[in-house]
């Protein structure tokens, strides 16, 4: 195939690549159970030195973009617990206005359903009633 020519030119494998050790991996991760001490996650305060150092100086990125960022992190996180979406909408209840509007739009579309129904029925009868060509 055309694709699977450009992906060889375009992505060379190393000739040293552990091929067998990245397949081991794919085929049998290592998973360890919810309860398990290395799953004992904790959000803590950002390193923000090792931030820099790793983003900055390893990676090529801007040093005010990972300071702020890490400074929004640090904020959120003295904030406590994420607010739910619903605190932010007020419910309005509906007036009687509304409700009666509510309910008559439902019944015109439910009896415009019936009425296609009943419309799909009649040209189905209409199909079944016409007579065969012989051959």
């Amino acid at each position: 195939m055309k694709t699977d020519a450009k992906a060889k030119e375009r992505y060379t494998i190393p000739d040293d690549w552990p091929y067998e050790d990245a397949r081991d991996l794919f085929f049998n991760p290592v998973v360890h159970q919810a309860d398990d001490q290395l799953c004992d996650f904790k959000w803590e305060k950002p390193d923000i030195d090792g931030l820099i150092k790793f983003l900055v100086h390893e990676k090529g990125f801007s040093e005010d973009r990972v300071r702020s960022g890490a400074n929004r992190l640090e904020k959120n996180l003295k904030g406590g617990q994420q607010a739910r979406l619903d605190g932010f909408f007020k419910v309005v209840p509906k007036t009687e206005e509304e409700k009666k509007a509510h309910k008559r739009k439902l019944e015109e579309q439910n009896e415009a359903k019936k009425k296609k129904l009943k419309e799909e029925k009649k040209e189905k009868a209409k199909a079944k009633a016409k007579p065969r060509g012989t051959a």
